[in-house]
């Protein structure tokens, strides 16, 4: 029996706010998901895997919040925004359509500005 959209959901967002890329890709996400994002359409783990590398090299050791996660069916949007030490992010979002239990489909958006963490 697959896991609903809700559970992989949650279940994606524990494996990255713990920084297990691999893990979450493992259990969450198609073979040949799509992901929508600055660089175009892109296929495969082998993207996702790279933006996620991406976004840990442009926000190190970020804190993450998540002020909106919707899940209808078997789609889910989530806003989210970040902090480190160099860069920020107010306004992220992901959208995610999730069938049989894996993410088929996933889209990034989101704009880094300046950090105000070394200003304190």
């Amino acid at each position: 029996m697959s896991r609903s959209a809700d559970d992989v959901f949650e279940d994606h967002l524990r494996c990255r706010s713990v920084g297990d890329v691999e893990a979450d890709l493992e259990r969450n996400y198609a073979d040949d998901i799509v992901l929508l994002c600055e660089c175009g359409a892109l296929e495969g783990r082998k993207a996702v895997r790279e933006s996620a590398r991406r976004l840990g090299l442009q926000l190190p050791d970020a804190e993450f919040q998540f002020p909106t996660k919707e899940v209808r069916g078997e789609y889910a949007f989530l806003v989210w925004t970040a902090r480190s030490q160099q860069y920020e992010v107010d306004h992220g979002v992901d959208s995610f359509v999730i069938r049989e239990g894996r993410i088929v489909v996933q889209s990034i958006f989101y704009r880094l500005s300046r950090g105000n963490l070394g200003d304190e």
